[in-house]
């Protein structure tokens, strides 16, 4: 087998690897924890609940806000609380809403070790270093509470991987897949829109037929 290649089931294992220690890092938290958690599971209940276009407090005074109800959303990105309104409407009537909401977060927090193995990997052309960079994104000790609340970290960790995945694996391909992650990501965070830069960028770049190394065009 070349050294590039990766076996699937070993992608398969960090998978399983990552949503045991997701699992076990949920079943620590009980609430959002702090207030970004927090703002982003009250907009996905509302929006679970149909009623996700108004926020019944006042998060930032940039827009003049006049009284309450404001529009929602018109600061931060809605696609956090879009994936925790996801979990409740999935699982609400079986768990509580913040766990229903955690749901989504912790398969998204289970990619990490599988994707960060593809990108090592492709990199290195190592499948011991694939394997090492895997296991140990699987641990990811301070950040763990911050990837099975509801908040952007892990959505941003996962669409960054496979924004560099894509550059990297697809080629002069993926000006259209690197656009839409892109986007994606300026769902996720106001600062994702500097991602459609790099992603301009990224016409300027080639890779070799071995896909080994970065040229300019």
């Amino acid at each position: 087998m070349p050294e590039r290649e990766f076996p699937w089931w070993a992608y398969w294992v960090l998978f399983f690897l990552g949503l045991l220690i997701a699992v076990g890092g949920a079943a620590l938290q009980t609430n959002p924890g702090y207030m970004d958690a927090y703002y982003y599971f009250q907009g996905g209940a509302r929006i679970a609940a149909g009623s996700g276009g108004e926020e019944m407090f006042i998060w930032n005074y940039l827009s003049d806000p006049t009284g309450l109800p404001v529009p929602a959303f018109s600061y931060w990105m809605p696609l956090t609380s879009l994936i925790a309104a996801g979990g409740i409407c999935l699982f609400g009537g079986s768990l509580p809403p913040f766990e229903a909401a955690q749901v989504v977060f912790i398969f998204i927090a289970a990619l990490v070790p599988p994707l960060t193995a593809a990108l090592t990997v492709t990199i290195t052309q190592q499948r011991k270093a694939a394997w090492l960079a895997g296991v140990l994104a699987g641990f990811t000790g301070f950040y763990l509470p911050f990837q099975t609340t509801t908040d952007s970290f892990v959505i941003y960790m996962v669409l960054g991987g496979l924004f560099f995945l894509a550059f990297m694996r697809l080629k002069r391909a993926c000006g259209f897949l690197l656009g839409l992650l892109a986007g994606l990501m300026h769902l996720a965070r106001a600062d994702g829109l500097l991602w459609l830069g790099i992603a301009g960028l990224a016409g300027l770049f080639d890779l070799t037929a071995e896909g080994e190394r970065i040229r300019w065009k």
